[in-house]
C-alpha cells in the first residue's frame, strides 16, 4: 500500500513539475496572440468572465450604497458620464464609436444593460487590470463623485436620446472633467458626438468589465 502511495506522490510530482515547465515555454515563447483584433479562445475567455466575476463579488461585499434617486447626484453624474464614459460605453442613440469598434472584449453599452450598484462603485473607483476601465480614483476622483456617476447609470437604460441630452445640458461643471484625454473625454455640457457605425467584428461584449444584468431594465454600471 505505502508503495503504491509512493509512486502516485512521484507520478503527481512528475505531472505537475512538466505542466509548470510546458506552461513556462508556452507562455514564454509568445505564441500566444495578445493583439485585440484576434480573440480569445473560448476556454480562456470564459476563464476571464469567471475571475473577473468573481474578484468584483468578493470586493464589493462591504460596499454601503446610498440613496442613488438623489436628483443633485443623478444630475451631478449626468456630466461626468458624458465627459468621460461615452467614448467607452456610448450614450441614447449611440451604436458605436470610434474608440468602441476597436476593443476588445467590448466595454457594455450602459444605455442599455443594468449592473449591480456595488459593483459599479468598486469597478470605477479601482478599475480592471489589462482593460481599458481605469481606476478612476487614481485620477482625483472621490467616493461622492463616483456614487453621482453609478447613480446616473441606473437612470441611464431606458433613457431617450432627448432626455440624455437634457440632463447633460443641464449638469454642473467639475473640474475633475478638465481633463487631457481628448480621445475619451468631452465637454460636460454637450451631448456626444460620436459616428453610429457598426463594429467591424462582432465580438464578444463586457468580458473586461463588471458583470451586466440585461433581464430588467433599470438599473447599470460603470464609466
Amino acid at each position: 500500500m505505502k508503495k503504491h502511495v509512493k509512486h502516485y506522490g512521484i507520478a503527481f510530482l512528475v505531472v505537475l513539475v512538466l505542466l509548470t515547465a510546458g506552461t513556462g515555454v508556452f507562455v514564454y515563447s509568445g505564441i500566444y496572440n495578445i493583439g485585440a483584433d484576434d480573440h480569445h479562445t473560448k476556454p480562456v475567455y470564459a476563464m476571464l468572465q469567471v475571475l473577473r466575476d468573481r474578484s468584483i463579488d468578493l470586493r464589493s461585499e462591504g460596499v454601503v450604497v446610498p440613496d442613488l434617486d438623489d436628483p443633485k447626484l443623478i444630475l451631478k453624474g449626468a456630466g461626468q458620464y458624458a465627459a468621460m464614459c461615452t467614448g467607452c460605453h456610448l450614450s441614447p442613440g449611440v451604436n458605436d464609436s470610434e474608440l468602441r469598434v476597436g476593443m476588445y472584449p467590448k466595454p457594455p453599452d450602459l444605455s442599455k444593460v443594468h449592473v449591480d450598484p456595488k459593483h459599479a462603485f468598486w469597478v470605477i473607483k479601482h478599475g480592471i487590470k489589462m482593460s481599458a476601465m481605469p481606476a478612476w480614483s487614481m485620477a482625483g476622483h472621490d467616493d461622492p463623485t463616483i456614487w453621482s456617476m453609478v447613480a446616473f447609470v441606473e437612470k441611464l437604460p431606458g433613457m431617450t436620446p432627448a432626455q440624455y441630452k437634457a440632463i447633460v445640458a443641464k449638469a454642473p461643471p467639475d473640474e475633475d472633467m478638465d481633463m487631457d484625454h481628448d480621445h475619451v473625454h468631452q465637454h460636460p455640457h454637450e451631448a456626444p458626438s460620436q459616428p453610429n457605425h457598426a463594429p467591424g467584428a462582432d465580438a464578444p461584449t463586457d468580458t473586461t468589465h463588471a458583470p451586466t444584468d440585461t433581464a430588467s431594465p433599470a438599473t447599470a454600471q460603470s464609466s
